[in-house]
């Protein structure tokens, strides 16, 4: 009897110390309601640039931080479509902010906006403008989407019914239910009534036209913004692009570039090895990589010099031999975000995806996972540096600022580095600016003459004695 009691008492105990246990660990439930917004650009995105060149509406000093890529492809006409809505995005969302500082001096904002474009059949360009703005009083981002379409042999920007039938809708809005469904079988009975707005944002592509369907318009948010591709061969004749329009204007002309200042010094190339007594300075150059970093990189190799490159980590798999032959010049290939985002206002679970997405990019390209990165805007905050601090990433920020950026002009960036520069200078510039590529045949030779030795950031932290420190913002080698 003795026994049993005993065996009794224990197993209860067991029990006691099992339910205990449990209450220990179990997590809280999450809170009630929709789960935080898809954004249309996801973190693995790679920008497919098939058309054009990008160009940049941004803007670094707040307090709306923007960054606005758009495609300029040198027809006159639809170039200008596209970058006036750039610039209406920018104007907009600048409103908007001047508008909030009227009762809230401190308000900012943020508009970011990436683009995809493609080329099909070698005539016919689709380009797809995705992005966000978000302010100081937004529970959550809003969504920014524009499509174009271009025919590249006549020179004219298409509408949505040249390229498809719409007296054939029903057909169309039967292989777009089926599309969706395919891919999300649990809202069968969330289409309603489908109109011509469910095909407002159209483009071109490889495989069929992508519908791009805001979050929310259409279908429950929580499935955020998405992008579905019709088939030509689902879509069959309601597909009715192809047929030779009559050229609406003369055949496109590209622009050549800007001659480049002959008052070039003739310089010989600086010595391959580094003297610690002599003057030095670190060139680094943002949001490329683009078609002007050749140019740079021309430069660079003629003289014998080196630089940083800070670069955009969606942008590496669409010129990743240029990144391939800086980093064979001995030129430093450094993160600038994975899409140019204010990491000061991500969490730090977004920063370090930020981070090692980039990273990883450039590693695969060069063989080196970098650990020094460039803040978007230089802008910093307490969350950045401790979780910088924790992957093991220093920041690296600049203390010369031509505003290359701003004046779009060879001269003046030539005249504001050559009037500002001093030994163990970081100097800010872009490689996505022809301006900013013109200049430097002026800069580097002038440099070089005058006796600074042109290196990456970690030579000229190593040459100044600097222990580089995760989580620590360096503006200069002193």
């Amino acid at each position: 009897m003795k026994k049993k009691l005993f065996c009794l008492f224990l197993a209860l105990i067991i029990l006691c110390l099992a339910a205990c246990n449990t209450n220990k660990t179990r997590e809280p439930e999450p809170p009630p309601g929709d789960p935080p917004p898809v954004v249309l650009v996801p973190p693995e995105y790679h920008a497919t640039i098939e058309y054009g060149e990008p160009d940049l509406i941004t803007d670094n000093k707040g307090p709306l931080w923007a960054y606005i890529r758009f495609p300029v492809a040198g027809t006159a006409a639809t170039d200008e479509v596209i970058a006036e809505w750039a610039r209406s995005v920018y104007k907009n969302a600048s409103d908007e902010i001047a508008e909030l500082r009227k009762s809230d001096p401190d308000a900012e904002g943020e508009v970011n906006v990436q683009f995809d474009s493609y080329l099909v059949d070698g005539r016919y360009a689709g380009i797809l403008e995705n992005g966000m703005f978000t302010n100081s009083h937004l529970a959550h981002p809003i969504g920014i989407v524009r499509t174009f379409n271009i025919d590249t042999k006549s020179g004219k920007m298409l509408s949505n019914t040249d390229i498809l039938d719409y007296s054939k809708l029903e057909s169309i809005f039967g292989v777009l239910r089926d599309s969706i469904v395919a891919d999300y079988p649990d809202i069968t009975d969330q289409f309603g009534e489908m109109d011509e707005k469910w095909l407002e944002h159209i483009t071109v592509g490889h495989d069929g036209i992508i519908v791009v369907l805001e979050r929310g318009m259409f279908l429950p948010g929580y499935l955020g913004t998405l992008k579905i591709t019709l088939s030509y061969d689902k879509l069959n004749k309601a597909f009715i692009l192809g047929e030779d329009p009559e050229p609406t204007q003369p055949p496109a002309q590209t622009p050549t570039d800007p001659p480049v200042n002959p008052a070039i010094p003739i310089v010989p190339p600086q010595s391959g090895d580094i003297d610690p007594s002599k003057p030095m300075i670190a060139l680094t150059f943002d949001d490329g990589p683009s078609r002007y970093t050749a140019q740079i990189l021309d430069i660079l190799e003629r003289y014998g010099a080196r630089a940083t490159f800070c670069i955009v980590g969606n942008l590496v798999s669409a010129r990743s031999d240029t990144v391939k032959r800086a980093s064979g010049l001995g030129c430093e290939i450094i993160g600038h975000s994975w899409d140019h985002r204010d990491l000061s206002k991500l969490t730090a679970g977004e920063i370090t995806k930020q981070l090692g997405d980039t990273s990883a990019a450039i590693e695969s390209i060069t063989g080196i996972y970098p650990k020094l990165f460039r803040p978007p805007y230089g802008a910093v905050s307490g969350t950045l540096k401790s979780t910088s601090a924790e992957l093991g990433y220093a920041l690296i920020n600049w203390s010369v600022d031509p505003l290359d950026w701003s004046s779009r002009n060879a001269d003046k960036v030539y005249n504001e580095i050559m009037n500002n520069v001093n030994n163990k200078a970081i100097v800010l510039s872009h490689d996505l600016y022809g301006s900013t590529a013109d200049a430097m045949e002026r800069v580097i030779p002038e440099l070089i003459a005058q006796g600074y030795q042109l290196v990456t950031v970690s030579e000229l932290m190593y040459y100044s004695n600097i222990t580089i420190e995760a989580g620590v913002v360096y503006n200069s080698g002193k």
